[in-house]
């Protein structure tokens, strides 16, 4: 009796193996990714849907020029507010098809909603009846890693960290960086042998507030996916991510050139 009581114990184990890993990557599925306002909905044929279609018109084709700007449309109450962000390194090209891309998911992913923002992988977009051009927000941030989990979380955390820290800084505080930073550290694990990093603030900020939504995103990643091989946070005013691949183009940017335990900055 014993015997077939472990079994019958076991199968439910076994079935919870076989359905939990699915379970986790639908939770962590790719972009895009929303944040959608609660409440708050714009009729439709409004005057603010009118002004939402004319702003968002503008915002694709400035894509084509540049990877960020700000706008508003209207006038007093019916007056919106939006804002693209394309990651530096994507060309005006592809910056343009992904804010059309964006343009057409946030419709769909938050159908009427006077504030919403949506992110792809390439870029963000986001408006709102109020004005938040040039104000940080950090609340609401989310956080997306990948399922699977470093082989030292311990040393990978420090490396991540480090590493972190010395791109918000750059990002933050060198005007020459457009608030844009990339790096690549040496870390040996089981899966992998480099991890690669990237964090970008909006431009309508200041360095110092580029720096607190950095500073923030930090926290999140370290407090939710320090064991993960790789992670990105979902800001208003700032983004993060870090991988052990290249998932970024052109060059890297320099780092200090100093080593810590189970990493090397190159």
């Amino acid at each position: 009796m014993a015997h077939y009581r472990s079994v019958s114990l076991i199968i439910p184990f076994l079935l919870a193996y076989l359905i939990l890993p699915s379970l986790v990557y639908l939770s962590h599925a790719d972009p895009p990714y929303q944040l959608c306002s609660e409440p708050g909905y714009y009729a439709v044929n409004s005057t603010f849907q009118n002004n939402y279609d004319n702003l968002v018109a503008n915002l694709s084709s400035n894509a084509s020029l540049s990877n960020f700007y700000s706008t508003s449309y209207g006038n007093n109450t019916y007056r919106v507010y939006g804002q693209y962000m394309c990651l530096n390194y994507v060309s005006n090209q592809d910056c343009r098809k992904c804010i059309d891309l964006a343009s057409q998911d946030i419709l769909r992913l938050c159908p009427n909603d006077t504030e919403a923002i949506v992110w792809e992988e390439f870029c963000q977009l986001r408006y709102s009846g109020q004005d938040f051009i040039g104000h940080l927000n950090i609340t609401g941030n989310i956080w997306k890693d990948n399922v699977m989990n470093v082989s030292q979380p311990d040393q990978f955390k420090l490396v991540v960290n480090t590493s972190l820290q010395n791109l918000s800084k750059v990002a933050a505080f060198d005007p020459l960086s457009d608030m844009y930073a990339t790096g690549a550290v040496e870390f040996k694990d089981a899966s992998a042998s480099m991890l690669y990093a990237l964090v970008q603030c909006g431009r309508d900020i200041s360095g110092s507030d580029c720096n607190i939504c950095l500073q923030q995103a930090i926290k999140d990643v370290l407090a939710n996916c320090s064991f993960s091989v790789g992670a990105r946070i979902l800001s208003r005013s700032c983004y993060l991510r870090y991988e052990q691949y290249a998932f970024y183009e052109g060059k890297t940017a320099p780092e200090p050139n100093q080593t810590t335990q189970g990493g090397k900055f190159i």
